[in-house]
């Protein structure tokens, strides 16, 4: 560091200084505020490795791009944006963090396993390895326990339906660890009577290419799910409960595939408190009798400004709603995000990460926490479970499959 050359030229400093005022890096007032916003923060004094928010920034204005990729931070940094809501210059730390995490030179940080699922989900359409075959022969199986469990021939979980209403976009884990919450999410659609449909082109919710900041990769994995869902004529895409996976195809969408899709986006936990508004859904409250905390997944809260329909919708499942504090856009982080939890190599540091988490977890004295983010849930999970804290974790659409009154909908 000390042998450093500034070098105002660089290709990193060029990429953060994009607009005619705010959001540039070379703006930064280095006054620290976002230092102390950081959930690593606290743990710098316990001699635990770490990002400095201030020192990223300062780094690339100063163009020293080597310096910072081998200073280690930016596969640290979980890409929260909790420093940005107080940076006074309005600087997104995800977007410099990203960008840096783009550079030729930063490759050998990327992780064996973001490797490797980026290659199998460019190859196959979804991130574990599923082939189509795989795929459809996982849903027909699944389709036909559905059947028999709903008790209705009618019931299904059809894949590739043309001038379906709704396409559901899975997470990785439903198609793998967890089929249950699958089934659990084809109740919620089964009782809105609506035609519903899965694709065989795209079965994965994940774009891994946000983490690593290629804007190319980014952009083939979101045409990946746009295309395909476009060919099928559906009205709107129903993500499943993931956070970047909702950032990027919800608010990023447009700008990363230089066009509007021919439909419309939303999240399962969203659809379901529109329909229950209309009163198609309904729910019994008694089945988890119990107040239930909230967290906020930064990319689906913070990143993207959705606060309350998750709220909303958890409220009618449960006893109540706890707010942890703080929350919202003060909310912290679960400690897995930015990639980090996609890192099978990850757990001790993630244990680490999410300490202050955990921390607000036990302080917040409930038994009981949903969140809508499926990354999310496995972390608190794993911090509850690391910290022994007692603490079991539902996602808010699982628990509202949960809560349905069956027969208000496509079984009455």
């Amino acid at each position: 560091m000390e042998n450093a050359v500034i070098n105002k030229e660089s290709k990193l400093f060029k990429m953060a200084n994009r607009l005619m005022s705010d959001d540039n890096i070379s703006e930064c007032l280095t006054c620290g505020a976002c230092n102390s916003r950081c959930t690593w923060f606290d743990e710098q004094a316990e001699g635990h490795r770490g990002p400095l928010p201030r020192q990223i920034v300062r780094m690339a204005a100063m163009g020293m791009d080597q310096e910072l990729v081998d200073s280690g931070m930016l596969w640290d940094c979980l890409l929260c944006n909790r420093c940005t809501e107080v940076c006074p210059m309005n600087i997104t730390m995800d977007v410099v963090v990203r960008k840096a995490r783009s550079l030729d030179s930063a490759d050998g940080l990327i992780s064996h396993d973001m490797k490797k699922g980026i290659e199998t989900r460019l190859e196959l359409g979804d991130v574990n390895g599923l082939t189509k075959e795989e795929f459809v022969e996982t849903v027909e199986w699944v389709s036909e326990e559905f059947t028999d469990d709903m008790d209705d021939p009618e019931a299904e979980i059809a894949h590739d339906k043309k001038g379906a209403k709704f396409l559901y976009l899975p997470n990785p884990r439903e198609l793998g660890l967890n089929l249950l919450h699958l089934t659990a999410m084809a109740k919620l659609f089964y009782a809105m009577g609506e035609t519903w449909t899965l694709s065989s082109a795209h079965t994965d919710v994940t774009n891994w290419g946000y983490f690593v900041g290629k804007d190319d990769i980014m952009r083939k994995m979101a045409l990946m799910v746009v295309e395909p869902a476009e060919e099928l004529g559906i009205e709107t895409l129903v993500l499943s409960e993931c956070g970047h996976g909702y950032h990027v195809l919800k608010v990023l969408l447009e700008d990363v595939i230089g066009r509007k899709p021919r439909f419309e986006v939303t999240s399962i936990p969203e659809l379901v408190l529109d329909y229950a508004k209309k009163g198609v859904l309904k729910f019994d409250p008694s089945v988890h009798p119990y107040k239930t905390a909230y967290h906020d997944p930064c990319n689906i809260a913070r990143k993207s400004g959705v606060y309350d329909a998750p709220r909303e919708l958890l409220a009618m499942v449960c006893e109540g709603v706890v707010e942890l504090a703080p929350s919202r856009e003060d909310g912290l982080c679960c400690g897995g995000g930015g990639g980090m939890i996609q890192d099978s190599e990850s757990t001790k540091v993630r244990m680490v990460t999410g300490k202050r988490k955990a921390q607000q977890m036990k302080a917040a004295g409930l038994p009981n926490i949903a969140t809508a983010c499926l990354s999310c849930h496995r972390q608190l999970g794993e911090l509850s479970k690391h910290y022994e804290l007692g603490v079991k974790v539902d996602t808010v659409a699982s628990m509202a499959s949960d809560a349905l009154v069956i027969g208000t909908g496509a079984g009455e």
